[in-house]
C-alpha cells in the first residue's frame, strides 16, 4: 500500500498529469485515424519521450495505448470502420445504433466501458498480475493452437446466425494469412513474385479496406444520412444509464476481456467478438444482436477495455508481448532500462505501479472525454453521404499509404474494398475473415509446433486438461446453432 500511495503521489505531479493528458489526446487522435491504431502511434511517438523520465515517458505510452483504442470506438460506430482490429466486434452493433440515431447513446456506452473495463482490469492486474503470468505458462503450442480454433469458431458460428458463411469466411482469413514466408521452414509462398508480400497481406491495409473503403461503397449507394431518421435520439447520460443495467454482462465480459490479454498473441479483436457472442448466446433476445442492441456494444468494449491491462501481464511481468503494441510497449520499457520479468515488481515497483495508477486515471479521463465530445462526434451521422464516402476514402486511403509509404498497399485497400463489398451483397460479413488473418500465423505456428514436440503425434491435442476444455467448447459452437432449434422445438413440444 505505501507504494501505491507513493505511485498516487508522483503521478499527481504537473509534469506527469500533463504526459497523461498528451498521451490520452495523441491516442484519441490516432484512433479515429483508421488504419494507425495504438502500434502505428506508439512507433511514432519514441523519438519525442526519450529524453524523459522512465516513469513519465511509460505513462504517456500507457495513456496513448489505451486511448487509442478507445479513438478506434468512435469511428467503428460513427461509420463502421474499426480504427483498429481490436475494435471489430464494436461495429456488429454500434453501427446499426448509428443508423437508428443512436449514435450519442452508442458513444457514451463505449465510453464507459472505457472506464469500467479499463478499472476492472487494471485493479485485477494490480493485485494478482504474477498469478495471472503463471496461468499463462501453462498454455503451450496445442493450447494456444485450440484458442485460436475456438475463437474462430465461435465467431464464425454466431455472426449474422450463419454459420457455413462465417466458417467459410474465416477460412478465406486462414488461406490469406498464409502468404508471404511460411514462419517454420522460412519458404515463400503464395506472393506470386511480389516482393511487398513476402512479409505476408498488410493486416492494417486489408483491415482498412474490408471495413473503411466497403463502407463507402455501402454509403455510396443512398444519398441519405448515416442515421436513417436524419435526428439523434437519445443523449450521453441515457448510454450511461443503459450500460449499468446489465452488471452480469459487464462484469462476464471484462473477466473474457482479462483472460484473453494474459494470453500471449490472441489480442484484443479476440477478446471483443468472443464477449460479444458470449453475450448472445447468453442473452434472452439473440435474434437483436447485430441489427443495433446495446447489449452488444457493452459486451464487446467493455472485454477489449479490460483485455488491454491483462495484455500488459505478460509484457511485464515475462517478457512476452501480448501484441504488437504490447511488443513495441515492451521495447519502449527496455529502452527506459525497465527489464520486463519476475522481478520487475521489486527492482521498479515505483515505474510499475505509477504506471498501473496512471492507467486507472486515464479510465476515468476518458469518461469525461467522451461525456465532452460524444455529441460533437455524433454529428457525423447527420451529414450526406456524399460528403461522407470522399472523407472516408480520403482519410482512410491516406492512413494506408502512410504506413510504409507504398502506393501498392492503397491497391491493397482498394481490393480488399471491393471484397469485402462482394461479401456483404452474399451474405457474408468480413469479420471472421479478419480474424482468420489475424490468427492465421497464431494458429499455423502452434500446430507445427504442437506436431514437433509430440513428434508428430495428434495425441498431444487431447494431452491436458486445458485442450480437452477447448475442444469440448470448439465442437459446441459449431453445433450449437443447429441444436439450439431442435432444443426449441422439443421444449415448445414438451409444454
Amino acid at each position: 500500500m505505501e507504494i501505491i500511495i507513493q505511485a498516487v503521489i508522483f503521478v499527481f505531479q504537473w509534469q506527469n498529469l500533463a504526459a497523461l493528458t498528451a498521451g490520452m489526446v495523441y491516442g484519441i487522435i490516432i484512433g479515429v485515424l483508421p488504419g494507425l491504431g495504438p502500434s502505428a502511434g506508439m512507433a511514432l511517438a519514441i523519438p519525442l519521450i526519450l529524453k524523459w523520465p522512465p516513469a513519465t515517458a511509460l505513462i504517456f505510452m500507457g495513456a496513448l495505448y489505451k486511448c487509442s483504442n478507445y479513438g478506434g470506438s468512435i469511428t467503428a460506430i460513427l461509420v463502421n470502420t474499426p480504427g483498429d482490429a481490436s475494435n471489430a466486434a464494436t461495429i456488429l452493433d454500434g453501427y446499426p445504433m448509428c443508423e437508428k440515431g443512436k449514435g450519442n447513446v452508442a458513444l457514451a456506452i463505449s465510453a464507459t466501458a472505457a472506464m469500467v473495463g479499463g478499472t476492472i482490469g487494471m485493479i485485477c492486474l494490480i493485485f494478482s498480475a504474477p498469478f495471472l503470468a503463471e496461468f499463462a505458462l501453462r498454455f503451450g503450442p496445442a493450447e494456444y493452437f485450440l484458442t485460436a480454433l475456438l475463437a474462430l469458431s465461435i465467431i464464425a458460428a454466431v455472426v449474422q446466425g450463419a454459420t457455413i458463411k462465417g466458417l467459410i469466411a474465416a477460412g478465406l482469413g486462414l488461406m490469406l494469412s498464409t502468404v508471404g514466408f511460411d514462419v517454420i521452414t522460412g519458404h515463400l509462398r503464395f506472393t506470386f513474385g511480389a516482393v511487398t508480400l513476402e512479409d505476408g497481406i498488410p493486416l492494417i491495409q486489408a483491415l482498412v479496406g474490408l471495413f473503411a473503403v466497403t463502407q463507402a461503397l455501402v454509403l455510396a449507394e443512398s444519398a441519405e444520412t448515416i442515421s436513417r431518421l436524419g435526428k439523434l435520439a437519445g443523449g450521453f447520460w441515457e448510454g450511461v444509464a443503459i450500460y449499468f443495467k446489465h452488471p452480469y454482462t459487464v462484469l462476464r465480459s471484462a473477466a473474457i476481456g482479462l483472460f484473453i490479454g494474459v494470453l500471449p498473441a490472441v489480442g484484443q479483436s479476440s477478446a471483443g467478438l468472443l464477449a460479444w457472442a458470449e453475450a448472445k448466446r447468453e442473452s434472452k433476445h439473440p435474434e437483436t444482436f447485430g441489427s443495433g442492441d446495446p447489449e452488444g456494444v457493452i459486451s464487446s468494449e467493455t472485454s477489449t477495455s479490460a483485455c488491454m491491462p491483462g495484455d500488459l501481464v505478460c509484457t511485464i511481468a515475462l517478457g512476452i508481448p501480448g501484441s504488437v503494441g504490447a511488443a513495441i510497449f515492451l521495447g519502449v520499457m527496455i529502452i527506459f532500462g525497465v527489464i520486463p520479468g519476475p522481478l520487475v515488481f521489486q527492482e521498479k515497483a515505483d515505474v510499475i505501479y505509477s504506471l498501473f495508477v496512471a492507467l486507472i486515471l486515464t479510465s476515468f479521463l476518458i469518461f469525461f472525454a467522451g461525456m465532452t465530445i460524444a455529441r460533437h462526434f455524433a454529428v457525423v451521422t447527420l451529414l450526406a453521404n456524399e460528403i461522407i464516402v470522399p472523407l472516408i476514402l480520403v482519410i482512410s486511403l491516406l492512413g494506408s499509404f502512410a504506413i510504409r509509404y507504398l502506393m501498392v498497399d492503397v491497391i491493397i485497400s482498394l481490393i480488399f474494398g471491393i471484397l469485402g463489398y462482394i461479401m456483404l451483397k452474399g451474405g457474408f460479413t468480413p469479420v471472421p475473415l479478419l480474424l482468420g488473418m489475424v490468427l492465421g500465423e497464431m494458429v499455423e505456428t502452434n500446430y507445427h509446433r504442437a506436431l514437433m514436440v509430440s513428434g508428430g503425434s495428434y495425441g498431444i491435442f487431447f494431452a491436458s486438461t486445458i485442450c480437452k476444455i477447448l475442444m469440448f467448447f470448439t465442437f459446441l459452437s459449431l453445433v450449437g446453432p443447429y441444436l439450439g432449434p431442435v432444443w426449441k422445438k422439443l421444449t415448445i413440444g414438451e409444454k
